[in-house]
């Protein structure tokens, strides 16, 4: 029969509701405010959604000039937004990865890894999915955050068996040099993210390390007690460079993004 929704009057299908709920004002605001919170950060200026509710419009609902616009805004680079965010463990998966010039793991570790992180992937909690921020931080969580993050940089050595049972969460998420094959997993390639240039001394090493992996630099006392650690050792080689590494990715500013 006939339907009354939102001012139009008609025999309405589901699609018909969807259309007129998108038509309204204010859908376009709260659309583009979703995407700028979920990418961005949280309360948006009130001039950033004008701008992206207008494009979105704009686009006949469209969401690539949207994402696009937003992509390449000055605000969605400021201060303010980077480093505003903490990631999800995907995020920190994948993305430490990338930064370590490292294959990501197959997909039955990862998702184990991943699951200890506090992100049983595709498989959300309720509708509404994850609640994000910083719920992904939990005593449990960024402890095993530590973990991975030193297999990651340090790779597996050979291990007793037991240990190798106790940790396998950990020293069996990545592949070794032949998938599938016995033995230790190498360590990360230092020089690819590393060369020696960024070696020089203990401060251009800090340096390195914070724009390689950091959006945020680190606080003074985390910097000073890196550089204390480096200048005790007798040189800035590989093992150096690699602890270095994997400290910087126990501090707070790498978990976020």
């Amino acid at each position: 029969g006939l339907k009354t929704f939102l001012g139009r009057t008609g025999r309405l299908t589901g699609m018909d509701v969807l259309d007129q709920i998108v038509a309204q004002p204010q859908a376009a605001r709260f659309i583009t405010a979703k995407l700028w919170t979920f990418f961005a950060s949280e309360n948006p200026p009130d001039e950033i959604i004008t701008a992206l509710a207008e494009e979105f419009r704009r686009a006949d609902n469209d969401f690539k000039p949207v994402l696009r616009l937003m992509f390449r805004s000055a605000a969605f680079y400021s201060d303010p937004v980077m480093g505003s965010q903490v990631k999800s463990p995907v995020q920190w998966l994948v993305g430490s990865c990338r930064l370590l010039a490292r294959e990501v793991p197959p997909a039955l570790p990862a998702t184990a890894a991943l699951r200890q992180l506090g992100q049983d992937l595709f498989a959300p909690p309720n509708v509404k999915g994850w609640d994000g921020g910083i719920s992904w931080l939990t005593t449990n969580t960024l402890l095993n955050r530590y973990h991975f993050a030193t297999a990651l940089v340090l790779g597996h050595p050979r291990a007793p068996a037991r240990a190798a049972v106790r940790n396998r969460p950990r020293t069996q998420f990545l592949p070794a040099r032949r998938e599938g094959a016995p033995g230790p997993r190498p360590p990360i390639d230092v020089e690819r993210i590393l060369p020696e240039a960024d070696r020089r001394d203990a401060d251009t090493l800090i340096a390195a390390l914070e724009r390689r992996l950091l959006l945020v630099p680190l606080r003074p006392r985390q910097a000073g007690a890196l550089r204390d650690f480096l200048q005790t050792r007798k040189g800035l080689d590989d093992a150096a460079a690699l602890n270095a590494v994997r400290l910087v990715m126990s501090t707070p500013e790498y978990q976020l993004t």
